[in-house]
């Protein structure tokens, strides 16, 4: 099985995402809009691995129309356009197709495009195949232009920021974004959306914690699979003191945000305790306290 670089859940989470809305990512690669509601996801499981031994299945969108191949590239891979043509080949010939399809790349920065080698070599076929051959990078676009294309793409809004964004700045921006989700998307969708929403904070902003992301959306990542394998790689690493911190530093964050000042005492009171059983349920009552007695009582 290859080694694929650390992309903190971003490909599960767009897979999920494509499952979610589809015709959204069809939208924002150009495909008019009636055409794209009528695409529904589906994953083409391979009777011949003949291009990569751990491949399973190839996602796919298909409706009467064409079918639709789309790549979401979070990490720099030269042969990520010889990888798509070959994936369009394979899901082709898995469904007996030999007509026109629809492939995309979405990467997530400007310089895993550029590190994508050019296509050569596919000849007639390929250009027969690929006659609408797109490819878009996230952070060229503005929010508001993800909006224009359709306001489910608001689960793409943080690649739009600059990684160099203020953290209060960035929460305040996550509480939108929740907010927003709960707007456009059925009740039944929203926690798996601010799933997705969340590890793409987390693939953008480097420096944010787990907990940081829980603060911004009220959402607790550790219920969800992918979450817990976000914040377990932290101890993979070595990092329990630095997680310490930023579970107390999170705590009183949320206070201040939710309360205005916290005093010192209460500050030196959460820096004392390094339980992480502890912290997190405290971090829990910080954003569900009706008021900031009730959480100096409770401490």
């Amino acid at each position: 099985m290859k080694n694929k670089p650390m992309t903190r859940g971003t490909d599960e989470a767009f897979l999920q995402l494509m499952t979610l809305s589809g015709s959204s990512i069809l939208k924002l690669l150009g495909v008019p809009p009636k055409k794209a509601e009528r695409y529904q996801f589906r994953a083409v499981n391979l009777k011949e691995k003949l291009f990569e031994p751990d491949l399973e299945g190839i996602p796919m969108l298909v409706s009467q129309d064409e079918p639709v191949f789309i790549e979401f590239q979070g990490y720099s891979d030269p042969f990520i356009r010889y990888r798509l043509v070959a994936e369009v080949f394979q899901g082709c010939a898995q469904q007996k197709y030999d007509g026109e399809v629809i492939a995309g790349i979405i990467y997530t920065k400007s310089e895993y495009k550029t590190a994508a080698l050019p296509l050569k070599a596919f000849g007639e076929v390929s250009e027969r195949m690929l006659n609408s051959f797109k490819e878009i990078v996230l952070t060229d676009y503005t929010e508001q232009e993800l909006l224009a294309a359709d306001p489910k793409l608001i689960v793409l809004a943080p690649f739009t920021l600059s990684t160099k964004t203020k953290k209060t700045t960035l929460f305040k921006k996550g509480q939108a974004w929740k907010n927003q989700i709960a707007q456009f998307f059925p009740n039944q969708q929203q926690r798996e959306i601010l799933d997705i929403l969340g590890l793409f904070v987390l693939n953008r902003f480097r420096e944010c914690s787990y907990k940081e992301v829980m603060a911004m959306l009220n959402f607790d990542l550790m219920d969800t699979l992918a979450g817990r394998q976000v914040y377990d790689m932290g101890h993979d690493k070595g990092l329990q003191k630095g997680l310490l911190n930023a579970e107390q530093e999170m705590i009183i964050e949320a206070l201040k945000e939710r309360f205005g000042a916290v005093s010192a005492k209460v500050s030196d009171q959460i820096h004392a305790l390094d339980q992480q059983e502890e912290l997190k349920e405290l971090f829990r009552q910080a954003l569900r306290c009706p008021d900031l007695n009730s959480f100096r009582k409770m401490l």
